[in-house]
């Protein structure tokens, strides 16, 4: 009797210690597969990094720009108002020159308020700058960076 319960305790024993060793092998692949999911969502997200850096630098380059455009925005007042003289002038001369016939200098007109027209065009263009949002606020720093500091 002695020899079964000693034997019936060593089946138990080798039948615990195969469990355990079962259950470490089952812990050891979850724990690989769980490490090498943990890689790949590491490689991801240094992905997603380096593009979140190349975009930050970009925005750094525009953000940059933001005086030299505010500059820009307010050049259309500064040339406008001597297109706006030039063209009334041109009117004076577009009006001597059809009271004397002069046919040369009507020619000249037309042409330099052509050429006014022309500059005004691209001042049209460069209005939209103060409508940006970044660019229209008066000397201040856009909304986006004064929050960021």
């Amino acid at each position: 009797m002695n020899q079964t319960f000693l034997l019936t305790g060593m089946i138990i024993y080798w039948v615990l210690a195969a469990v355990i060793l079962a259950c470490s092998v089952g812990l050891i692949i979850y724990l690989l597969q769980r490490n090498k999911q943990c890689r790949k969502r590491a490689e991801n997200l240094e992905q997603q990094a380096a593009q979140l850096k190349q975009e930050l630098h970009k925005a750094r380059a525009w953000e940059a720009m933001i005086p030299e455009l505010r500059k820009i925005a307010k050049l259309d007042h500064d040339v406008n108002t001597p297109l706006c003289v030039i063209t009334m002038s041109m009117g004076r001369a577009q009006k001597i020159a059809m009271q004397q016939n002069d046919d040369v200098l009507l020619g000249n007109v037309q042409d330099i308020l052509s050429a006014v027209k022309r500059v005004g065009e691209i001042m049209q263009a460069v209005r939209v700058l103060k409508t940006n949002p970044l660019i229209s606020s008066k000397d201040k720093k856009p909304a986006a960076a004064a929050g960021g500091e």
